[in-house]
């Protein structure tokens, strides 16, 4: 049906080289039993700061490449060892597990590094008809609940993966063990991708739009149910929505789009899939005349951009440029991504902010977004130069006892 799809199944049918189809492997919302490594910190240094980190992998099943390599155990090696000790709850899109033991791999090094606790996406086999979702949240503190749900299918190559939403429950002792506890209630996405110019009328846009309409369900779900005030709410993933507009704001003298005076104003897609994911709902014209379907929601979540809010601009997270002496634009990344995607500017990954009621915990602990930004995780010395055709997000976290 398609070329990704097709080269899915030829995996499956064929058997390469690092199938392990028929291992235990964790189900959709796993709580790791693991036993912990008592040599190495199974709790962040300071309890009361948790650092996450938000990024798309770029781990597709096998033989899927852009260019001559994806590197991807390579960049997998590289994560473990330089990137993941350096924060207490990773979430991760295209970390597919299907035909593959690089997940597993991930897991079991994890392990050795603190991460006691995992959500991951379903395993998927050859007669579903589909390949895993792709997500997994790690988490060096206790998961006390998960749960998870799957879009709708998605269009074009993304009609194969089985893309959705983890939730995990995550508790904090900012005083140490013998403290109170408050929790973190942490959400990672992906949803459908667009291949080539976007235009908010796209078929793909609705489907997109429409997948956000369902992740505001399932927070209308979940957090009624187990989040008590005072506790932080984190939506993080790579949102295939590029907030970015793309309209020089100085074209007379600047030729190129410049990443902070050019990022300043909001894409139409970017205001909609903010006002869906808050429950406002979008105007359905804004989809196309024949549209009706408005994607409002019956609860309002007023969900911060943490990252505009911080920098005051949509930040690049990929396709990004670099700017020579004479003024000339080159991709900054050419060895995972398409020669189509090397300096479209796109800004699709985030972690968005949501605690109106602060400083009514019950137990006065108050949560707070300390910082946020992105992190490209360059990998110097290395066949590839980044670990993802994505960046990454980072944020900090403090919880205070009042």
């Amino acid at each position: 049906m398609y070329v990704a799809s097709f080269l899915v199944i030829l995996v499956s049918i064929l058997g390469a080289y690092n199938l392990n189809l028929f291992n235990n492997q964790p189900n959709s919302v796993t709580t790791a039993n693991v036993r912990k490594t008592d040599h190495l910190p199974l709790m962040p240094s300071d309890p009361a700061q948790v650092r996450i980190l938000t990024q798309n992998m770029f781990m597709r099943p096998p033989l899927i490449k852009n260019n001559k390599s994806d590197w991807k155990d390579g960049r997998l090696d590289y994560f473990i060892e330089h990137i993941l000790p350096n924060y207490d709850i990773v979430c991760l899109q295209e970390m597919f597990e299907y035909a593959s033991s690089r997940r597993a791999r991930l897991f079991a090094a994890a392990e050795k590094l603190g991460f006691a606790y995992y959500v991951a996406s379903e395993r998927k086999f050859l007669w579903h008809a589909a390949i895993d979702g792709g997500l997994v949240i790690l988490s060096r503190l206790p998961v006390v609940h998960a749960e998870t749900i799957t879009y709708q299918r998605g269009m074009g190559p993304d009609w194969i993966a089985q893309k959705g939403v983890l939730y995990a429950k995550v508790a904090v002792k900012p005083e140490g063990e013998d403290g109170e506890t408050s929790h973190m209630h942490v959400f990672t996405t992906h949803t459908q991708a667009s291949y080539g110019d976007v235009f908010i009328t796209q078929p793909d846009v609705k489907r997109r739009l429409a997948q956000l309409y369902e992740f505001h369900n399932f927070l209308e779900d979940v957090l009624p149910k187990h989040r008590s005030k005072g506790e932080p709410v984190v939506l993080t993933g790579d949102f295939n929505v590029d907030s970015r507009n793309h309209v020089l704001s100085d074209p007379e003298n600047v030729k190129y789009e410049r990443e902070v005076e050019d990022g300043i104003e909001i894409s139409d897609e970017g205001a909609a899939m903010m006002s869906v994911l808050r429950g406002y709902g979008i105007d359905p014209k804004v989809l196309g005349p024949e549209n009706t379907d408005t994607f409002k929601g019956k609860v309002i979540f007023d969900f911060h951009d943490s990252l505009k809010e911080r920098l005051g601009y949509h930040p690049v997270t990929f396709g990004n440029i670099i700017v020579d002496e004479k003024g000339v634009v080159h991709p900054r990344e050419t060895i995972l991504t398409t020669k189509q995607d090397n300096d479209v500017m796109h800004s699709i990954d985030y972690v968005l902010w949501y605690n109106p009621d602060d400083q009514d915990h019950s137990r006065g602990i108050v949560a707070s977004l300390e910082d946020v930004g992105v992190t490209p995780n360059f990998t110097p010395d290395q066949s590839f130069t980044q670990i993802s055709d994505h960046y990454g997000v980072a944020a900090d976290i403090r919880f205070n006892v009042t």
